[in-house]
């Protein structure tokens, strides 16, 4: 957790919204100092289809929130919704992360316009019966100082048939899903972790990798403020990061996300996200 709070913002928002099925349904927003939330759903739902819903947080300029491993500092973004007598936690899908550095320290992050989704199950979306979501929700945003903030959200979602497809303005559709990675493997040692991944499991993208950062799922994998060594081969690309003190055998799969920058033959730089599983290297 980070250090250094000034107070909590704890602010309460209790609203239900009914629009057409092609417009967003938004619940009345929680407003702090430093961030406006709401709780979006895509406008009517289809039954037996599962549904995001959408924590939207609106951060001021300079302010951030932190990923679902924050890194060194920091605490990621919890929601409830209580749909139909069951609590579903979430956020089960977040943006890709950034990393910011505070004076050495690494956290994993997110700035301005975060989307956060929480996947309500297609056995809780039944036709005939709006959906009543009521939602708690905590995160924690940070500048010089951390300040926890908490919003209570409320929406009433129409369910039928021929429910109309999330539009192109879609919240949800500004975190879409990652191309995968099942191939990599991970090698440790008592100092190090080296994740080993086929170049051909990059894609035919133009340009030769310039960099790679992995975000790993797991807080306790490696070592967040130390640098992570690029070494390419003709076959793969080796990532090379110095672990924590957590024994090797307790790591059966590493899961995360890795971002690689591509240099173009005109100059120009560009990065791509996937989601990575990797298993041990074969001794």
């Amino acid at each position: 957790m980070a250090s250094g709070w000034t107070g909590a913002a704890i602010v309460s928002a209790l609203a239900m919204a009914i629009a057409p099925a092609w417009a967003q349904i938004e619940s009345a927003p929680v407003v702090t100092d430093r961030t406006r939330a709401t709780l979006v759903a895509d406008g009517t739902a289809a039954p037996g289809a599962a549904l995001p819903i959408v924590l939207h947080l609106q951060l001021k300029p300079g302010w951030h929130t932190y990923w679902r491993n924050p890194g060194d500092s920091g605490e990621p973004a919890s929601v409830v919704l209580h749909v139909r007598g069951t609590d579903i936690k979430g956020p089960d899908v977040w943006p890709v992360p950034e990393r910011i550095d505070a004076a050495g320290i690494i956290s994993y992050g997110h700035h301005g316009d975060v989307v956060l989704i929480t996947t309500i199950p297609a056995a809780a979306v039944i036709a005939g019966s709006d959906l009543q979501i009521d939602a708690e929700a905590t995160w924690l945003v940070c500048e010089k100082v951390c300040v926890p903030e908490t919003g209570r959200f409320a929406l009433r979602v129409p369910v039928a048939a021929g429910a109309a497809p999330a539009g192109a303005h879609s919240l949800q559709k500004r975190v879409p899903p990652l191309p995968s990675i099942t191939s990599a493997s991970f090698a440790r040692t008592a100092q190090s972790l080296t994740l080993h991944v086929p170049v051909a499991s990059l894609g035919a993208a133009d340009g030769r990798v310039s960099g790679v950062y992995f975000f790993p799922e797991r807080g306790d994998l490696v070592d967040h403020s130390a640098p992570q060594v690029l070494q390419p081969t003709d076959n793969d690309v080796a990532l090379a990061m110095p672990v924590t003190q957590l024994p090797a055998a307790s790591v059966t799969i590493m899961r995360g996300v890795l971002a690689i920058t591509r240099q173009r033959s005109d100059g120009t730089q560009h990065t791509e996200a996937f989601q990575l599983a990797a298993q041990p290297a074969a001794p």
